[in-house]
């Protein structure tokens, strides 16, 4: 079968492109005269650059489709917006506990300044029957106190409850004891946990509620008994 020449219309785009333009140009004449009518006077179209300018066509090649990222570049970029809120998250809260720690530092700074843990561990004072029954009856009197309100460490008053100090002192403000009361009572105490302080005592990170008032029961017992 003989070749087939290829008409110089299709030689490249830009001709192809003028082909097209010319033969859009010229139907739309041949429609014109046909509406018009052959008496009326010939019209002068412009040129085909002129009427595609004023229609609005654009010429030339197609843009190019928009950038679509690739799979791998849309996991990356969801992973780093996961990781940027992780260690937001992370160094929020670290924050916060940083700033409990510290929080919690000052209190027991605070404790240690106001009640100074120097209560020496002292021989037990000779007492009368009745100083011994009222001492007895106060270090019973305190662990009840810390019954009905709770108990806490590292301070006299919290929301948890009191120290032992600490319900001492609203033992004794309430009138149930005296100050000389509640010293001849820790020194009971002091004899009883064989410690040097009472508030060091308390304040020991593996103290339990039951050993206070285990404690303060065996030092009224202890108080009774004692010649």
């Amino acid at each position: 079968m003989p070749a087939t020449a290829v008409p110089r219309t299709f030689w490249s785009q830009a001709a192809l492109a003028e082909a097209v333009d010319a033969a859009f140009a010229e139907a739309l004449a041949e429609e014109l005269a046909a509406v018009l009518g052959a008496d009326r006077p010939a019209i002068l179209l412009p040129d085909t650059e002129t009427l595609i300018a004023q229609a609005g066509i654009a010429l030339g090649p197609c843009p190019p489709d928009p950038h679509v990222p690739s799979r791998t570049t849309q996991l990356l970029v969801a992973g780093g917006s996961l990781a940027g809120r992780a260690a937001w998250w992370l160094v929020k809260h670290a924050a916060l506990l940083t700033g409990a720690l510290l929080v919690q530092a000052a209190r027991i700074a605070w404790h240690i300044i106001a009640n100074p843990q120097t209560e020496p561990l002292l021989p037990r004072p000779a007492l009368t029957a009745g100083r011994r029954t009222k001492t007895a009856d106060f270090l019973e009197a305190t662990s009840t106190h810390i019954q009905e309100h709770g108990w806490t460490q590292f301070v006299l008053h919290s929301e948890r409850g009191e120290c032992i100090l600490g319900a001492e002192k609203a033992l004794v403000r309430s009138g149930t004891g005296t100050r000389k009361t509640a010293a001849v009572a820790n020194t009971y105490l002091l004899a009883v946990t064989g410690a040097r302080s009472v508030s060091a005592w308390n304040d020991q990170v593996s103290r339990t509620e039951e050993q206070v008032h285990a404690a303060l029961l065996a030092a009224a017992a202890r108080a009774r008994g004692s010649r």
